[in-house]
């Protein structure tokens, strides 16, 4: 075998294996870049979302509603605090690619649930601003979720020496707790006797920005392919790599051919 073939062609497999790596790292410098996209417009469509609850605060009439209307396309006389959470996602373009439009609490957070978004209470999660909240009104020490409302701030806080989260809901009592069609911001006890969290929801506000892309998607619906296509071309490149590295060693195993003025020798080079 010419050995300078045979080394011309490990040189072509380096220089190819390196294209590889390149490519590989500008692909991961390309997601990570959107994810951090992402990141912005979810922490951007939080705060949104808050502040279109925040808007409605003060808001008082009966279970036949400006929200409720807005659900069924009629009037209709029902329990909307799940209603409102849908309502506020629908205001900034959110519904349904990250929060459902439901009017049941348990249906909402089925739904979260099997998108791998919802939050046990005890899982030791941090609510952030713009997550929905499961409440226990009920206060009965059960899983039971009987209200939803919209967290209004990052992490806990203190009130009443009881570890809280803020939060802002429709069909709700008054700040003074009276009457049960309003919409007001609240804090809700997280730990004691008058505990009322059963679990948070992390809606995926990335999803609804289109003009951002969307890292988790694209992730979900292509990288098992584009792995398998990395993995695959890696794995050609080593078996021919082997390949060829195993004809070379047996071409500098080979005796040289004798000439008058040396004598038969092998060139062991591994």
């Amino acid at each position: 075998m010419n050995q300078k073939h045979t080394y011309k062609k490990i040189l072509s497999l380096i220089l190819a294996a390196v294209i590889i790596l390149s490519s590989m790292l500008s692909v991961y410098a390309c997601t990570e870049e959107i994810k951090t996209k992402n990141e912005e417009t979810r922490r951007i469509l939080a705060e949104e979302i808050v502040e279109v609850a925040r808007s409605q605060i003060g808001f008082y009439e009966s279970s036949i509603n400006k929200f409720s209307t807005w659900y069924y396309g009629y009037e209709n006389e029902t329990s909307w605090c799940t209603i409102f959470v849908s309502w506020c996602a629908d205001q900034i373009g959110a519904m349904s690619t990250a929060v459902p439009k439901r009017s049941a609490c348990l249906s909402m957070k089925l739904w979260f649930e099997r998108r791998g978004e919802f939050y046990p209470v005890d899982s030791y999660y941090l609510p952030q601003k713009g997550d929905i909240v499961f409440i226990n009104t009920e206060v009965d020490g059960t899983d039971n979720i009987h209200h939803t409302e919209i967290i209004t701030e990052d992490g806990f806080t203190i009130a009443n020496d009881t570890i809280c989260v803020n939060c802002i809901g429709g069909n709700t009592s008054d700040i003074n707790y009276n009457g049960t069609e309003y919409v007001t911001e609240k804090v809700r006890p997280v730990l004691g006797d008058k505990a009322e969290i059963v679990g948070y929801a992390h809606p995926s506000y990335e999803k609804s920005d289109s003009l951002m892309g969307d890292y988790y998607s694209f992730k979900d619906d292509h990288s098992s392919d584009f792995s398998k296509l990395i993995y695959s071309k890696l794995l050609s490149f080593l078996l021919k790599f082997e390949e060829l590295f195993n004809e070379m060693n047996k071409a500098l195993r080979a005796p040289i051919i004798k000439t008058e003025d040396s004598e038969p020798q092998s060139i062991v080079l591994f």
